[in-house]
């Protein structure tokens, strides 16, 4: 590992107040026709659907068909801010930056949990990172400096990734805010343009969101572990962001199609800042089916377990489809001959990801029936019907 800064501590002056980061738990398809109506009929062309352009909307052919797995898009959105230099149970570094012996960072303890469960997807999915706020130099900053999130994405997705991914933990410290809801649109925006692939976005923070400037210091839920926002010169931009950043993580997903994965690192923190994260789980369309939404993960094995469920979902249980109905029902899904059925709460069965795009996903016992084995195991098909809805 090469030499790196250390931050002294996770509080960073903005004027007088501190911004900070507060320690919380917080292939594309090939047309696979098979060439029949659900009768047993031709299609109406004779034929299989053609291949259409690898980045449009899926166009309705009524008939039986093989869905194949999606090329899968993964962008982390990872916090940089000045806690993540704490210990997962929230200690904080002495004034040289150094934590007791033997005890990792939230930084450190990222990186590996991360080297570990991504690496064996290095060459199936297309990675890429976006770390929140830009690398700083230590101590105390502006707000302009402590919460600077610039436009696009340090490493573009693409296979092959991981050494790149990892080096930047390898090469730069926690320091600075915790602009979570800017991070998280740049990124977006960035993957955007390409939807015929499973884009698929993971926040991974141990702090409630800051830094947004337009806040009534007066009014807000301080962030702050050392200032007042309603006094301190500056205090607008440790109030905490909690609007903004679910409003982002809704967009992303409901608009732009993109799911999004929730981690939250470190030590209990206060309930609000938890209550931010669960709703920006349920806000990206991936939350934990019991509570806590989000992924909460207390120790090194909690993160690993929920990075590596994550990647799996990922890179196994997204398919698309050769035709996509017009009516989101009127398909049916099928893994090996049984019939899956449609499960919006992301139980057991699959959704839709993005139907227009004939993306769609499987989740729980559905999802690992889906992934058994290769890619060749298990075969998943469906009958599509163009008919237009009944009333």
């Amino acid at each position: 590992m090469s030499s790196r800064r250390f931050a002294v501590a996770g509080l960073f002056a903005l004027s007088v107040v501190a911004v900070a980061s507060c320690g919380s738990r917080t292939g594309l398809f090939g047309a696979d026709a098979l060439g029949t109506l659900p009768d047993g009929a031709p299609l109406p062309d004779g034929g299989p659907i053609p291949d259409g352009p690898t980045d449009g909307p899926v166009k309705c052919t009524p008939g039986r068909f093989t869905f194949d797995l999606a090329t899968a898009q993964l962008m982390f959105v990872i916090d940089r801010s000045g806690s993540m230099a704490f210990s997962l149970d929230g200690k904080q570094p002495d004034r040289f930056g150094n934590l007791p012996p033997g005890v990792l960072s939230r930084w450190d303890t990222l990186r590996d949990a991360l080297f570990q469960t991504i690496t064996p997807f290095d060459n199936s999915l297309a990675m890429g990172a976006k770390f929140y706020p830009e690398e700083s130099a230590p101590g105390p900053a502006p707000a302009d400096e402590a919460c600077r999130t610039d436009v696009g994405v340090g490493i573009a997705p693409a296979r092959g990734n991981v050494k790149d991914i990892i080096n930047v933990f390898d090469t730069t410290d926690p320091n600075g805010g915790t602009p979570t809801s800017e991070a998280i649109r740049l990124a977006a925006q960035y993957i955007a343009g390409t939807r015929s692939v499973a884009r698929t976005m993971i926040v991974a923070t141990d702090g409630a969101p800051n830094c947004n400037g337009d806040l009534d210091q007066t009014r807000c839920t301080c962030t702050s572990v050392t200032g007042n926002c309603a006094t301190a010169a500056g205090g607008e931009f440790n109030c905490l962001d909690d609007t903004r950043s679910i409003n982002v993580v809704r967009d992303v997903f409901q608009n732009m199609k993109i799911p999004v994965y929730v981690i939250g690192i470190g030590s209990t923190e206060r309930p609000e800042f938890l209550k931010v994260l669960d709703d920006m789980a349920v806000a990206g369309g991936r939350p934990r089916p019991t509570m806590p939404r989000h992924y909460n993960v207390q120790t090194s094995a909690e993160l690993k377990s929920a990075l590596g469920t994550i990647s799996d979902s990922i890179a196994k249980c997204t398919y698309l489809t050769p035709s996509a109905p017009t009516d989101p029902n009127a398909i049916s899904v099928e893994i090996n001959g049984m019939s899956i059925g449609r499960d919006p709460s992301h139980t057991n069965g699959w959704d839709w990801v993005d139907q227009a795009f004939g993306t769609l996903a499987f989740f729980g016992p559905a999802c690992v029936a889906a992934s058994s084995g290769s890619t060749s195991a298990s075969q998943i098909t469906g009958v599509v019907r163009c008919d237009n809805p009944g009333p």
